[in-house]
């Protein structure tokens, strides 16, 4: 298996003498920004019922323009609910609200809700991709990332990769006098298995490292591979967002220059 990794030429392995490793909670909260991080990645949602929202409809003077529409248009049919839902998911950025209707102006409803995981540590990724072997292959994925990547690098053995930047996460904990760790380490492909959020499920996922390893479907063309490393110590608490992994001359061999196929 090969897989490309690109960067800013100043950013190269060979220039900086490693890599630099980020938490997955940064490439979240840069989202579209940046255009690698999904705002939606690692989220874990779980089902809330049996809530109930009242809405009161006179005066009707004071409601926004778009849901008063809304209501003379559809007040006591099914469009209404629907169409209320949709007002509440744009307000939201949300789209995962159901409504059912059981009086005017009154709905039960369902939600799927984000778990909140301000405190629990996310990994440290380090994210490639599979290497194209077409030029149409190569010109999606360069569609779907930064065009400041202006260097591109390609790794054949990613045991060797994982084991060598490994060893670079336990020289930084040993310049940081941190001597009692405990590492943990995932790989593999990123899925892109839902549209809009992920669906409810299982709350305690939110402390397993694969909820790392989802996207949205419109981040498919970036056809990425993840490298994942959790870090947890009881003398440093707070790790920080990023670490530099210093790599040996082994380790920097196994970022070989790459450049696109002509055919």
């Amino acid at each position: 298996m090969r897989l490309i990794r690109g960067c800013e030429k100043q950013f190269l392995p060979s220039e900086t003498g490693g890599v630099w490793l980020s938490k997955a909670s940064v490439y979240r909260r840069i989202g579209e920004e940046d255009g690698v991080g999904d705002r939606r990645e690692g989220e874990v949602r779980k089902k809330e019922e049996g809530g109930h929202l009242s809405v009161e409809w006179e005066p009707r003077d004071g409601l926004p323009p778009a849901l008063r529409s809304a209501i003379e248009k559809h007040e006591g049919s099914a469009a209404e609910t629907e169409e209320f839902r949709a007002l509440l998911a744009a307000r939201d950025d949300d789209p995962d609200l159901a409504l059912q209707r059981i009086g005017r102006g009154e709905w039960t409803t369902s939600q799927n809700v984000v778990v909140n995981d301000d405190e629990i540590a996310s990994p440290y990724l380090l994210c490639l991709a599979r290497e194209p072997t077409t030029r149409e292959e190569w010109e999606r994925l360069r569609a779907a990332l930064p065009e400041r990547y202006d260097a591109w690098t390609v790794t054949a053995d990613i045991d060797a990769l994982q084991f060598e930047i490994e060893c670079g996460i336990k020289r930084w904990l040993a310049t940081e006098r941190i001597t009692r760790y405990r590492i943990e380490r995932a790989s593999g492909w990123v899925t892109y298995p839902f549209d809009d959020a992920p669906p409810s499920g299982d709350p305690t996922e939110v402390f397993r490292m694969s909820r790392w390893f989802r996207k949205r479907t419109k981040y498919q063309a970036q056809a990425e591979y993840r490298l994942a490393w959790s870090l947890s110590s009881d003398q440093r608490v707070d790790m920080p967002e990023t670490i530099d992994a210093e790599l040996t001359r082994t380790g920097l061999r196994l970022f070989e220059p790459w450049t696109p196929s002509s055919g």
